[in-house]
Parts: C-alpha cells; structure tokens; sequence
C-alpha cells in the first residue's frame, strides 16, 4: 500500500515523462500539415456536439414552457410558505451527506484494489465538492472534478483515479436502469406492456456482463491499456464487485430517502417503493436529456409521475419544487465542504514544518537524507 500525503511522495508518485512519448509528440508535430485527412472525422463529431446541443437546447425550451405554462404558481407559492425552512435544510443535508459518505466509502474501496491509499477524510472531501458542482453538468461528468482534486494535491495517480470512476459510473447506470425497469413492472403500470420493463432490466444486466468480459478480454497499448488494467483491478473477483454493486443500491437507496424526507417537509407522503421509482425515472430522464441538471425536464417529468401517483396536480408540483431544493442544498453544503477543507489542508502544511523541527538531530538527518533519494 502507497500512502499519497506528503509532498515529497506526491514528487515520487507523478508519473515522469517517457521517451517514447515525448519523440511520438514531435513526430505528431511534424507532421501536422498531414493533419488535413482527417478533417471528416472532425467535421463528422462537431455535427455530433452540434446535434446534441441542439437536442439539449430543444428539450430544455420545451420542458421550461411546460413548466411555466401549465405549473399553478398561485396554490404552489401559498404551499411553499408552510415548509419548515429548518426541517428541509436540517434532514434534507443529513441525507445528503449520508450520501456523500456512501459514495467515498465505495471510492475508498475501489482505490484500494488499484494499491493506492488516501485517507478517508480528503475522499470525503473532494467527493462531497465535485458531486455538489456536478449537479449542474451535462451527464453529472463533472464529478471527475474528484480525480483532478486529489491529483493536484499528489494524492493520487491519474489512471487508478480515472480507472476507478469510470468503474463508478458504469454500476450507477446499470443500478439506475434496473431499478426504473423494476418499479415499471411493480410500482409504476404506466406501459401499455411489460416487455418494455423487462427489456430495461435485461439491457442493465447484458450492459454489466458485456463490460465487465471487455474488460477482461480487451487488450490496447500505452495509455489506454493502463487505464484498462487499473479498471480490471477495482473490480476485482467476484466477491469484490458484488461487495461494491451492493455499496452502490445502498447509494442509490440513500438519494431516495432524500427524496423521501424533501417530499415530506412539502407535506407529500409518499410511499418508499414508489419515491425509488420516482427517484429512477426521473433521473434516466435527467440523463437522456442531456441538460446540466435536468433544468426544466426534471420538474416536467417528476410532477408527472406524482400525478400518476394520485396526487393532485398542484400537490404534484409543490413537490417537485421540493426536490429541486436538494441541488441547492447540496451546492451549499458543497461550498462549505470545499472552505473546510481548504482550511484543514493549510493546517497540516504548518504543522508538517513544526513537527521536522522538533525531530532529533539524528532523525532529522536521516529525514533529509531520505528525502534526497526520493527526489
């Protein structure tokens, strides 16, 4: 196990800069007249971006209008002036930060397999901070936030970071899906048939499998393969996955208890089964749709489904304005994630100069010199 938390170790554990790499660089620069041939492929992925700005932008417009069009704002506001600012602020960033915790802790142990070690608190940090800021990011990427926090403070190396969250993402969809194909089938009778359900959880399961023999079988060259083999070591055996897909339905069950405690501070009680549905359904929606935090489609979508759920359509949109208070109280708690942690990290760099001071001679000495062979 290699511990990250010294600067002299952070010099030790950045990777140095291979030859091979560098010569590849200047061949790339001389020849990037050649660099013309492959203007398609590019042309070909801005009309991607292109396209799926344009989707985003579409949906976002579409969903707002619903929103301020059809949402009864006179009852709503009247609603909102009973909630408990206390009560919503004080159970609902419980919650969250329950979360958070679950989140590092899976984190935590993913890193483990790749041989790195960080201490339990900075994983809670920079968790806690690039999951409050990624709310508001296309697909949530900007969690990966993380992976650059602690590498900038020599925490950790790049591919078991990456390696790791990508493993992350991979079990959050697969969770997600098949939990939504689920409460299609048992909670929420809104398809005309069930093979749409049972196709939901089918692709979730095929997903799981297909990735993780790629994984296994896939092999590539430089970069890549070593993002691969930092990957294959966070899953582990099977023991290992399944400790961690459990770790991530416990999350996932976390964020719907959230939901749960947000619709109860706006006087809507909602079963537990029927908030995961609502939980699933709305986030798969968030996601295909490709706006930063589901702006729009998450309000239009969940007010739906608490409609389908009987409660009436005011009840149903009161809710929903509940549930959009949990990105702002994760946000808020993000920042103060972020300055606490600022602070603590300024506490240790004084304390590390006074503790080499107090070191004896010889200790000192030997300190030193084992810092000049590290370099």
């Amino acid at each position: 196990m290699q511990e990250f938390d010294l600067a002299v170790q952070n010099e030790v554990a950045s990777p140095g800069i291979d030859v091979r790499e560098t010569a590849i660089a200047q061949i790339g620069a001389a020849i990037a007249s050649e660099r013309s041939s492959l203007s398609p492929p590019e042309r070909g992925s801005r009309w991607y971006r292109f396209a799926a700005i344009l989707f985003s932008a579409a949906v976002f417009i579409g969903s707002t209008v619903y929103v301020a069009v059809t949402f009864q704002w006179g009852p709503i506001l009247l609603a909102l002036k009973g909630v408990n600012l206390i009560h919503l602020a004080g159970y609902g960033g419980a919650s969250i930060v329950i979360y958070w915790m679950i989140r590092a802790l899976r984190w935590h142990l993913l890193l483990k397999r790749t041989d790195t070690s960080v201490p339990f608190f900075d994983l809670y940090m920079c968790t806690a901070v690039s999951l409050s800021f990624s709310i508001f990011t296309p697909l949530q990427s900007g969690e990966m936030l993380k992976v650059e926090l602690l590498k900038k403070h020599g925490m950790i190396r790049r591919f078991p970071g990456y390696g790791s969250f990508l493993v992350e993402r991979a079990l959050d969809l697969a969770i997600v899906v098949t939990i939504a194909g689920i409460s299609l089938l048992t909670t929420l009778n809104i398809l005309s048939c069930s093979s749409y359900a049972f196709c939901l959880i089918a692709g979730a399961i095929s997903f799981a499998v297909i990735g993780i023999y790629t994984l296994y079988k896939l092999r590539f060259t430089g970069r890549a393969q070593q993002l691969l083999d930092s990957m294959n070591q966070c899953i582990g055996n099977l023991r290992g996955l399944l400790s961690v897909t459990f770790i991530t339905c416990v999350s996932w069950a976390s964020v719907a208890f959230s939901w749960y405690i947000l619709l109860y501070c706006g006087s809507l009680q909602l079963d537990f089964s029927k908030t995961l549905a609502l939980m699933s359904i709305v986030t798969l929606v968030s996601i295909l749709s490709l706006i930063p935090g589901g702006l729009g489609i998450s309000e239009a979508g969940s007010s739906q489904v608490l409609i389908w759920f009987g409660f009436a359509s005011t009840a149903a949109q009161t809710g929903t304005l509940m549930l959009r208070s949990y990105s702002i109280i994760a946000i808020a708690l993000g920042v103060a994630h972020l300055v606490l942690w600022k602070i603590v990290r300024k506490l240790r760099k004084r304390r590390l100069p006074a503790a080499h001071c107090n070191l004896p001679v010889e200790q000192g000495a030997a300190l030193a010199y084992e810092t000049t062979l590290k370099k």
